[in-house]
């Protein structure tokens, strides 16, 4: 990883800089600067971006502001989101409506553990910012290791404990909101433990990770220490209850009840993400939504992030995930869009932008190469099911080969060689509008006849850049990208390269697909130099405005 790469990972989330930290790099833990997409330009954006790219950010601002004031004027700013220094929403104890603050993990506001744990044999070491913890932190002063029953090391950025043998009588632990990818197995020293509070980590699915593989599993090369035990270390303990709510990769019910039938007394409290729960979701993948909804286009942001939107863009109290989950806030902010709505035809303002013109002969030559493609492999190139086109391939630069294994390596080649006409034609034509991206990207969509699907695409570094070509109609089949809560972005792309940042809700405008054609190249970055989310288009020099 560069350095430039290493210092904007620093400002990424909660998992981008728990790994920048494991490599060594210094992470910031601080953050009152960071935006999340969507949000007011900050200080720190406008220092650390160009001239072109602060004059973006604060003209969709100006709009985002001045349709957010015509129907709540008493938000001219923002309302301030109350976070905590993971850049996690705090949140009151019933829903947003009490004086006292409760955060989900055991804690409220006033450092009182909401389990009623708080006594003299309490160590509290949560909020200290700590990535590692060690005995001697404990103030022997005032508690004794021998009497320590409750032990708080929430808040932290921690992903490793050391043994815990000198503190056996601990039977309350809370490790909440930390960066734990794996439960420590010096919770095996903790023989007396009844309650493990391990929810908002990055925890892994495996049963080693978990601490419920049995005697003689072990986690990859790593040596078990307590090989010599006849039951899981979980099972050895006297739990009561375990606590992994709200850790991404742990909410899969059939995992829950493998946990439960490993440790049958004990109540486990688990985010459950799969099945779907109810009105989570409408549709199971983007291809499936009806673009022209509302409900379809804010569907790709994360639970988080609309619950952000609630307080800061409506002025809503902050809510609870255990209380108020995704299919409530999604209903909530549905009907605050409604309000808004009455008074126009429709809920949000949209902008139009273009690309920058192609050379009309490269645009004669790419589609005369891309209908030769498509007529040879109609139907056999569906490489992005999530999508709904048909046909969807993706070529990647040799580069990006790399770290992969031979087989891969080979198929990639083979491919690349196939179709080498499309990716040098492409190259040629970024060259011509943006020399440096085009020694960037690490890899090419092709695709025929791509329509509607609103999604984010999170594996991107930094923006793309769109082109579309065929027969259909000016002006339509665009990328449609939204700028913010009330503003939306219709970037024409036919025969036009528009750049756009991906890592906001975006998707297909409208076009004329059972009697046109619409065949398009995304030039996008998964690879490299990680690019801090700046506006979601970036030129604005001939925008019309639609409301």
């Amino acid at each position: 990883m560069s350095t430039k790469e290493g210092e904007e990972t620093r400002m990424g989330g909660k998992a981008a800089r728990a790994r920048a930290a494991r490599k060594g790099l210094e992470v910031v833990t601080n953050l009152s600067s960071h935006r999340p997409a969507g949000g007011a330009p900050t200080a720190h954006d406008l220092e650390n971006s160009s001239p072109e790219c602060n004059q973006i950010l604060l003209a969709l601002e100006e709009l985002e502001m001045t349709a957010r004031i015509k129907f709540r004027p008493h938000l001219r700013q923002r309302k301030e989101i109350p976070m905590d220094n993971h850049g996690s929403m705090i949140v009151s104890v019933e829903h947003g409506c009490g004086q006292q603050q409760d955060n989900e993990d055991g804690k409220n506001e006033i450092g009182e553990s909401s389990s009623g744990y708080h006594d003299k044999h309490l160590c509290d070491l949560s909020e200290k910012n700590l990535r590692e913890f060690t005995l001697a932190l404990i103030p022997v002063e005032r508690i004794s290791f021998q009497h320590i029953t409750n032990l708080d090391l929430s808040r932290n950025e921690l992903w490793d404990l050391p043994s815990l043998e000198s503190i056996p009588n601990v039977e309350h632990l809370n490790l909440s909101r930390n960066w734990f990818a794996k439960l420590p197995q010096s919770i095996g020293d903790l023989t007396k433990l009844k309650t493990l509070i391990a929810s908002h980590n990055m925890l892994r699915s495996s049963r080693a990770s978990l601490l419920i593989d049995q005697p003689g599993e072990i986690d990859g090369n790593e040596s078990n220490l307590y090989e010599s035990r006849t039951k899981s270390i979980l099972q050895s303990l006297e739990l009561v209850e375990i606590d992994l709510r709200f850790n991404q990769n742990c909410g899969h019910q059939k995992l829950k009840d493998v946990i439960q039938q490993e440790l049958p007394s004990v109540h486990i409290k688990m985010t459950i993400n799969f099945p779907c729960p109810v009105g989570a979701f409408v549709g199971a993948s983007a291809a499936e939504r009806d673009p022209s909804l509302l409900r379809s286009q804010l569907e790709p942001w994360s639970t988080t992030a609309l619950r952000r939107r609630l307080v800061a863009d409506f002025g809503d109290k902050a809510s609870s995930p255990e209380k108020f989950p995704r299919a409530d806030v999604m209903t909530r902010l549905l009907e605050l869009y409604q309000e808004e709505s009455e008074s126009r035809n429709t809920p949000r303002t949209i902008i139009q932008a273009s690309g920058t013109l192609i050379d009309d002969l490269y645009r004669e030559k790419l589609l005369l190469v891309l209908k030769k493609w498509k007529d040879e492999w109609m139907g056999k190139n569906l490489e992005r099911t999530s999508i709904r086109a048909e046909n969807y391939m993706i070529l990647t630069s040799p580069k990006s080969w790399e770290p992969l294994g031979r087989k891969k390596r080979q198929k990639a080649e083979a491919k690349m060689n196939e179709h080498r006409e499309i990716w040098d034609l492409a190259k040629i034509i970024m060259a011509s509008v943006d020399n440096e991206f085009a020694s960037k990207y690490s890899a090419l969509a092709v695709t025929h006849n791509f329509q509607g699907s609103p999604h984010i695409d999170r594996q991107n570094v930094g923006p793309f850049y769109g082109l579309s070509l065929g027969d259909f109609d000016d002006k339509t089949g665009g990328i449609m990208v939204e700028c913010s809560a009330r503003v939306v972005a219709n970037v024409n792309t036919k025969n036009r390269l528009g750049k756009v940042d991906g890592r906001f809700s975006h998707w297909v405008a409208p076009y004329d697909a059972t009697n046109r054609e619409r065949y398009s190249l995304i030039f996008y970055q998964t690879m490299g130099d990680y690019q801090k989310i700046g506006p979601a288009i970036f030129d604005m020099s001939v925008v019309e405005e639609k409301v």
